[in-house]
């Protein structure tokens, strides 16, 4: 065989060993993908594998990181690396915690050394010899609305033309159409109702009902010697115009947010502007503010363009000047939140007027 046949042999086998290797890698040397092997593999497994690759089953964000088409492709943030551009590449950006919004891994910061050797991975080109697909995972569940709105009782319509069920005896008891519903089931249980109450007994569950306390007994005596035929009616308007009626009420919407005055763990020492939330809540139920505006003022409150304020105290009246808090030459108050604790260590935020 000839000089020339020989030469023409090698030529052919080193392209065929070329267009063997994994697309995009031809012109790595193998130092590139030692470097590779030893120490960028050992990061993404460690620490990324476990949500964004096909062995977890898991693809956070849209991005998988155990293929070189997953890494180059990227997820919802856009591509994840920039080869032969560290300063370009998500990737860094990322593990270096320099956008507080986006931090990879989330618990702990990358080691100084790894971050340095993803940097000089990624200006080598980031040799990659990871070949294959991509797997098709996706951490976003399919979101049907037609199906949701049809099961859950708070997108369906209320029904208006529910008419009371037909009663078999007892006619005389119901007093409005709830009552004809109560009956139907009692009378579906084999039960009776009960008689009319007292008028003492009325007054009481009343008291207890909407303010939480009982009446003294000079109220029952009024309540029972009213011989007015909206007695009844008169007597639940004062109660819900009672300020005890927002005390009463007010606490289980705090049970719901988890109102805590103390830190309520081993550490159990006060939180001292707690009673501020507090007060608000009992203010706005005093004060009939609808759900919608209650909302709105617990997620928004510092943008709420004519917030309700509470006056300041009088002894701070006294100690700064009558127009204090009411001077139309400078702010009247400044918001501020304030965490609230909760006694699982859970927080809640909410706007409270402090005064300037």
């Amino acid at each position: 065989m000839s000089f020339f046949q020989r030469l023409l042999q090698g030529t052919v086998a080193i392209g065929l060993g070329m267009a063997a290797w994994p697309s995009g890698l031809a012109a790595v040397e193998p130092g590139g993908i030692e470097f590779f092997e030893n120490h960028i593999r050992p990061v993404l497994v460690q620490n990324c594998y476990k949500c964004h690759s096909e062995e977890a089953g898991k693809a956070k964000g849209e991005l998988l990181l155990d293929t070189r088409e997953g890494l180059l492709k990227g997820g919802e943030a856009g591509p994840t690396i920039v080869p032969g551009d560290p300063k370009a590449s998500l990737l860094l950006k990322v593990v270096s915690y320099e956008n507080e919004d986006l931090q990879m891994p989330p618990k702990n910061k990358l080691p100084d050394d790894a971050i340095a050797k993803l940097t000089k991975w990624i200006e080598m080109g980031a040799p990659d010899p990871r070949d294959g697909k991509s797997a098709e995972i996706s951490d976003k569940g399919e979101f049907d609305i037609a199906k949701r709105k049809a099961e859950h009782w708070a997108w369906q319509s209320v029904p208006r033309d529910v008419q009371p069920p037909a009663l078999d005896a007892d006619a005389g008891w119901p007093r409005t159409s709830i009552d004809q519903f109560v009956l139907a089931r009692l009378q579906q249980a084999k039960l009776s109702p009960s008689g009319p109450a007292s008028r003492q007994t009325m007054i009481r569950r009343l008291y207890f009902d909407l303010t939480g306390l009982p009446p003294t007994p000079a109220e029952v005596e009024a309540f029972v010697s009213d011989t007015s035929p909206i007695a009844y009616e008169n007597l639940v308007e004062r109660l819900l115009a009672s300020p005890h009626f927002g005390e009463r009420w007010g606490q289980h919407w705090l049970d719901l947010v988890r109102f805590a005055e103390t830190r309520g763990h081993e550490a159990d020492y006060p939180i001292p502007q707690a009673y501020r939330y507090r007060n608000y809540v009992v203010r706005a139920l005093n004060a009939d503010v609808p759900y919608n505006d209650f909302v709105v003022e617990h997620v928004a409150g510092d943008m709420v363009k004519q917030p309700r304020l509470d006056q300041p105290p009088a002894r701070m009246n006294r100690r700064r000047g009558r127009d204090f808090g009411i001077s139309a030459r400078r702010p009247i108050r400044r918001w501020t939140f304030v965490a609230m604790s909760a006694t699982a260590c859970t927080t809640r935020s909410t706007f409270t007027p402090r005064h300037s």
